[in-house]
């Protein structure tokens, strides 16, 4: 993130969980859960949810919705929950 960026972020304490970030903050994905499927997180990743990635919240309800880029992907919230954010 360059330096002059005022978008809210993390940078002392973060959450380990995408489903813990809130509406509105960034967070970038570290990766996943020890027991999240295999299939999933290469599905995930297809859609740019990659170790690395900055993402923004939409909301958390009904479902999370996060930006990545120029895309809103929706998650089940145990998706959100697997995805480890620092």
């Amino acid at each position: 993130m360059r330096e002059n960026d005022m978008r809210p972020t993390f940078k002392t304490s973060p959450p380990l969980r995408l489903s813990d970030v809130r509406r509105g903050q960034y967070a970038t994905v570290c990766g996943f859960a020890p027991d999240f499927p295999a299939a999933r997180q290469a599905h995930l990743m297809a859609y740019g949810l990659t170790p690395g990635a900055q993402v923004r919240v939409v909301q958390h309800s009904p479902v999370t919705v996060v930006q990545v880029e120029n895309l809103e992907i929706a998650l089940e919230r145990s998706l959100a929950e697997g995805i480890r954010i620092g």
